[in-house]
């Protein structure tokens, strides 16, 4: 039932939107068959001219239907092919029969070029409503994945879908009728020696119902083997220094090599029940073939049926066994486009956690408050717990404690990128989650403790911020951060490209480069999260200056780990174990001599001070 369904919504979605293509694919498909099934019929009067030619056709009674439509069908077929003599009929013949293949190539190139282009375009269809899909998921969907595994889903289980369903239908559309058409030739020729031929097609059957369940088991182990080894690809590609720096090179290599081993013993075992069916089915065949020839020359012997008819039948009966045989493979091979299905229409049916409000973003909007917010990943252990602050227009508020206090997640849901599970995080007294998403993301702009750049331009990476962007735009927000001077130092300036990730610049050139791709949208509410902790002394000095400039006039929230980096802030919050346990202005924390005098004193201490900049 399952599997018919994901069939049923691999057709919608992805296949019948190729409505015409589909139709014309199918169409030259079935020519193509009834031309192949016409290059086949012609043996007829081949046999005809070696065996009975000149013999004349013995006459049929009225009441044989079957022998009237024989004598219709192939007696016009020769009545086309025979000439007077067997010379001019052998000209005729040899002039039919190239123009029969010419024709059914011609149509077979058609088809094909047909076939590519509705695969093609399915794969992209697929592909791209994957990936729609996936952007509009929340951001806790991807925490709760192996980002290989979807990189996998989306290449290699569509590639698998393409061909197991879609090049499977258009196979079993083309041979079904093939074999259609071979099955009426079979039945023209002799009803009686074709149920012969046929009853071997229940065991055919059998074999294939018994099958369908190991190939869709071992079809899912090989898309699974084929998700874990591509996912360990991507980390291993994209933490290459950290598996150099600790030497795990073999290690990461055999970890693949286990799962491209798993999926190989997976795909041998697949391969042993595929490669067994067109044997036994093949077995079946020749065996239907040697009764057929038993029982067709005794039929010949008695004269009930002319040597070239018997003949003629063997060679469409060897003949059909190859559609029959391509019908059994595309079903078989179906299997395997259900698990890949499966998978897609996972990641198809998920809904993002963060649905959009409807309501408008206030333009000029007084203060966001947070309002006693509790949040948990998992149940029952909080990383928020009852949080309430309040965000003034042109504030800059700070949020300081040891790692795993809450800071970051405090972000995310500033931001919404997640929702809290008890409290609420108002806009001028409106609960964010009633605002259009996209018009509240719009007033912040966040610079992460990591800032990845894409492969591109620098220009292009500021401009990410905001695709209308101008080139001032550009050149204001990276002054701005103060980025410019060395942009321009760099051998193509604004258009050089900055390689994977941002590997080519330094990490306070992509802090700066993020805080400008940051600025140029112009937002109203600024989100540092932690920007300068992962820097060197130099770069977190000059990082921290682009800060100081943006931050002039603007509102912001900044979580930072080193404390003199904050010590100007409108209001500091101390968080630890996911509370607030700490509010005021720096004088005035210090004056309380508690968590964060601490930490101001530990930080400040010449021994302290040495060990950072030792580290740096």
């Amino acid at each position: 039932m399952k599997s018919r369904w994901l069939i049923q919504q691999t057709l919608r979605h992805f296949i019948l939107p190729s409505g015409k293509l589909l139709v014309v694919a199918i169409l030259l498909n079935s020519l193509l068959s009834l031309l192949s099934t016409a290059s086949i019929a012609i043996v007829e009067p081949i046999f005809r001219l070696l065996f009975g030619y000149g013999q004349p056709t013995p006459p049929l009674p009225p009441s044989d239907v079957m022998g009237q439509l024989k004598h219709a069908l192939f007696g016009t077929l020769a009545s086309w092919l025979m000439s007077s003599t067997p010379q001019g009929t052998l000209l005729r013949l040899g002039g039919a029969i190239f123009l029969l293949f010419l024709s059914k190539n011609a149509v077979k190139y058609m088809a094909s070029l047909v076939g590519v282009r509705l695969e093609e375009g399915i794969i992209k269809r697929i592909r791209d409503t994957l990936v729609h899909r996936m952007v509009r998921l929340s951001v806790g969907y991807f925490s709760g994945q192996r980002t290989g595994e979807l990189m996998s889903i989306v290449t290699n289980d569509v590639i698998v879908l393409n061909s197991s369903m879609v090049g499977s239908l258009l196979t079993f559309v083309r041979e079904s009728l093939q074999a259609l058409f071979f099955l009426f030739l079979l039945v023209t020729l002799s009803w009686k020696l074709t149920l012969v031929a046929m009853s071997t097609s229940f065991a055919s059957l059998f074999l294939i119902r018994t099958a369908t369940r190991y190939l869709r088991r071992y079809g899912s182990r090989m898309q699974t083997a084929m998700a874990n080894y591509t996912a360990i690809l991507q980390e291993l590609l994209s933490s290459i220094r950290i598996v150099k720096a600790f030497s795990a090179e073999d290690r990461m290599a055999e970890a693949f090599s286990r799962e491209t081993s798993a999926y190989v013993r997976s795909a041998l075992k697949h391969q042993r029940v595929m490669a067994l069916l067109p044997g036994i089915n093949e077995l079946l065949a020749i065996t239907a073939l040697i009764i057929v020839l038993i029982l067709g020359g005794y039929q010949v012997f008695a004269g009930h049926l002319q040597p070239y008819e018997l003949m003629t039948f063997l060679f469409c009966l060897f003949a059909v066994m190859s559609p029959i045989a391509s019908v059994l493979h595309s079903l078989s091979q179906l299997q395997r486009g259900i698990v890949a299905a499966e998978r897609i229409f996972q990641v198809l049916k998920q809904e993002p956690a963060i649905r959009s409000g409807h309501r408008p973003v206030p333009r000029q909007w007084k203060e966001l408050r947070v309002e006693r917010v509790t949040f948990w990943y998992r149940p029952g252990i909080p990383v928020l717990e009852d949080v309430s602050f309040v965000l003034r227009r042109g504030q800059k508020i700070a949020i300081v404690g040891a790692s795993g206090s809450g800071k970051s997640t405090m972000i995310d849901l500033l931001i919404r990128f997640y929702d809290p599970q008890r409290g609420r995080i108002l806009l001028d007294g409106t609960d964010i989650r009633e605002f259009r998403l996209e018009d509240y993301r719009a007033l912040f702009g966040i610079v992460p403790q990591e800032a990845p750049l894409f492969n591109d331009t620098i220009a292009n990476n500021i401009r990410f911020g905001n695709p209308e962007a101008t080139r001032e735009d550009i050149l204001r927000a990276a002054h701005l951060a103060n980025a410019h001077d060395f942009i321009m130092a760099l051998p193509h300036g604004y258009d050089t490209i900055v390689g994977d990730r941002g590997v080519l610049l330094s990490g306070g050139q992509r802090q700066r480069i993020a805080i400008a791709r940051a600025l140029v949208q112009n937002p109203e509410i600024l989100l540092f999260d932690e920007a300068t902790s992962a820097l060197d002394a130099e770069s977190e000095r000059a990082v921290q200056r682009a800060i100081d400039q943006v931050l002039q006039g603007r509102s912001a929230v900044i979580v930072a780990h080193r404390l003199s980096t904050v010590a100007h802030a409108d209001e500091i919050l101390v968080f630890d174990q996911g509370r607030i346990v700490e509010r005021g202005t720096h004088a005035e924390l210090l004056a309380h001599n508690g968590i964060y005098a601490h930490l101001w004193a530990l930080q400040s201490s010449p021994s302290a001070l040495a060990a950072a900049d030792g580290n740096s």
